[in-house]
């Protein structure tokens, strides 16, 4: 019988493994009859594997998750709904072609991973930190692929003419991928992992920054400060964080050299130098700030175990301050246009106008959820999305470090909602990381450390 359920429970696993790696390789807009390939190998997936643990149910070696919590019950809702509006559409064409049902299918795969999953936990199943490996291995067949097409010209535009174009679908897989290395690079202790996490991060922000959706870059901004917040902030963790931010800053301030003065990329893409320039000032502002407060730390000092209480402080009031900042930018709309052309204005209306016009002209989930679903089910999603945010608010903890990074990864993944329609190649893994924040008992991790005083302080 043991077995039998390690069986249901390897299923699962290996499930989570191809959504969260294999899948998004499908980024080719390939057709099967009327089906997009992507969401027919979502449900053909997530529907078969549910239909194999629900047989070892019989036997009593598996056991389904059924509705008990809110969240459980909006979701259980949701895909019957779905299921519903599948059955109506084919019965109303009476034997001529079915209206699509793409949407419909993807919200039963979704309300389908979200039982197997809620029920391997039930089964005692930890987090795996291979789920983040596995992503960052194929992130890496994918980024050479874009790095491909961008660097390349007319021969990659050739051969890659299929390849997906959304350019928030690419910002939100990429954000995805960052994500997850920076988590693996801040915990892992071995050298040549460490390497090899850092090459993963640096190829992600170049296919980033070429990429050049203002948001995407924004939030990826947002995400360094954030690990900071929802993690237990160690002189270690803050150190590590930094170091991959300046890498991303200087990457980011030198775009303009190499978009204006080399014809290395193909792709249409500028970066303004004064807002370089202007962007370079504020870094090493920052940075003197940084390093002022890091000097005061005594040497020898075990950074692991060294909790910056100041700074955590510090960087919950940076992330404030830069969320009411987009707020101003995307408040502002065309008013930034009327700025004028002096010295710093003009970088300030390179930076707000292209970010308030991707906004602008962006098609939210919400906005498809109305047009696809009509009222009903947009609410019950609307009412699901407010089930996830309650469930993460319960769930964090600053001891518990695996739960914080799902968390963040969940909020990034709900912000995108507001902006942009999504991707089908990345929703299943945010899907899967959103669950297991909402659902992942982890057990907290101490940290015992004594009062230390800095240099300098009385």
């Amino acid at each position: 019988m043991e077995n039998q359920k390690n069986k249901a429970d390897l299923t699962i696993h290996i499930l989570i493994i191809f959504l969260t790696g294999i899948y998004p390789l499908f980024l080719f807009e390939m057709y099967f009859e009327s089906f997009a390939i992507q969401h027919l190998v979502l449900f053909l997936c997530t529907m078969g594997t549910l239909f194999y643990c629900v047989l070892r149910i019989r036997s009593g070696e598996w056991n389904l998750n059924f509705p008990c919590s809110r969240m459980d019950f909006m979701v259980f809702v949701l895909t019957g709904y779905s299921f519903v509006r599948i059955v109506y559409k084919i019965v109303i064409t009476n034997g001529e072609k079915p209206e699509s049902f793409e949407y419909e299918m993807v919200i039963m795969a979704l309300g389908a991973l979200y039982f197997l999953l809620t029920s391997r936990l039930v089964s005692k199943e930890t987090f795996k930190e291979i789920y983040f490996d596995i992503l960052l291995y194929c992130g890496l067949i994918v980024f050479a692929i874009l790095l491909w097409k961008y660097f390349g010209g007319e021969e990659a535009d050739c051969v890659l003419a299929v390849l997906l174009k959304d350019r928030s679908g690419i910002s939100s897989y990429t954000l995805l991928i960052c994500m997850a290395g920076i988590w693996q690079y801040v915990r892992c202790g071995d050298k040549l992992r460490t390497i090899f996490y850092m090459g993963v991060l640096i190829t992600g922000f170049l296919v980033l920054l070429v990429n050049q959706s203002r948001l995407g870059i924004w939030i990826m901004v947002i995400v360094f400060i954030a690990v900071v917040v929802v993690q237990r902030p160690t002189a270690e963790l803050i150190k590590r964080d930094m170091t991959l931010f300046s890498i991303y800053l200087f990457m980011l301030c030198n775009m303009s050299l190499l978009t204006n003065y080399t014809d290395l990329l193909y792709a249409d893409i500028t970066y303004d130098l004064e807002q370089s320039i202007c962007l370079d000032l504020l870094a090493a502002t920052g940075g003197i700030i940084f390093f002022n407060y890091w000097s005061r730390i005594p040497a020898g000092m075990d950074l692991k175990r060294l909790v910056m209480r100041k700074m955590h402080r510090g960087y919950c009031f940076l992330l404030r301050l830069i969320c009411v900042i987009f707020i101003g930018v995307i408040l502002g709309g065309n008013f930034w246009s009327g700025l004028p052309n002096s010295l710093g204005m003009k970088a300030v209306k390179d930076f707000a106008i292209p970010l308030v016009d991707e906004v602008h002209q962006g098609k939210s989930v919400f906005y498809l959820c109305f047009e696809q679903f009509g009222v009903i089910g947009s609410l019950l999603i609307l009412i699901i999305c407010v089930c996830i945010i309650s469930e993460l608010k319960k769930n964090y903890s600053l001891d518990k470090p695996v739960t914080g990074m799902l968390i963040l990864i969940a909020a990034v993944f709900l912000i995108q909602l507001l902006f942009w329609e999504g991707s089908i190649s990345a929703l299943p893994a945010y899907w899967i990381y959103t669950v297991l924040a909402v659902s992942y008992k982890e057990k907290g991790e101490k940290i015992i450390s004594k009062k230390m005083k800095f240099e300098g302080e009385e």
